[in-house]
């Protein structure tokens, strides 16, 4: 993504955004972990980084839209831990690029003891 400052261009790389993403829901009351259920996915991220395992991150006209998958923790009611989780990413990611659209969705993937 490129933002725009008054002293001219800043690129900001996609690692940095689920960076930011991973520490933000990790950080969030209940969620136990990060990633997508399923055999394949979770074939497929033992090859990937940790930061990059359940967050996809997808830059459009100037709008960041991120797609979260929790896992929460068992008890905890499911609406409260995934809009904790959504409103600190929201959050983190506002306060670490200024003035960005962002959307952050958040599935709730599966539940862990």
């Amino acid at each position: 993504m490129i933002v725009e400052t008054e002293l001219g261009k800043v690129t900001i790389k996609p690692e940095v955004f689920n960076e930011i993403v991973y520490r933000a829901a990790l950080e969030s009351y209940g969620t136990v972990d990060i990633g997508k259920g399923g055999f394949l996915n979770k074939l497929t991220s033992m090859l990937q980084k940790p930061q990059e395992k359940g967050v996809e991150v997808i830059e459009e006209n100037n709008r960041v839209i991120i797609n979260l998958y929790i896992y929460m923790e068992y008890g905890l009611p499911l609406k409260r831990v995934a809009s904790n989780a959504q409103e600190n990413v929201y959050h983190r990611i506002k306060e670490a690029l200024g003035d960005v659209d962002v959307v952050v969705n958040v599935k709730v993937v599966g539940i862990k003891s």
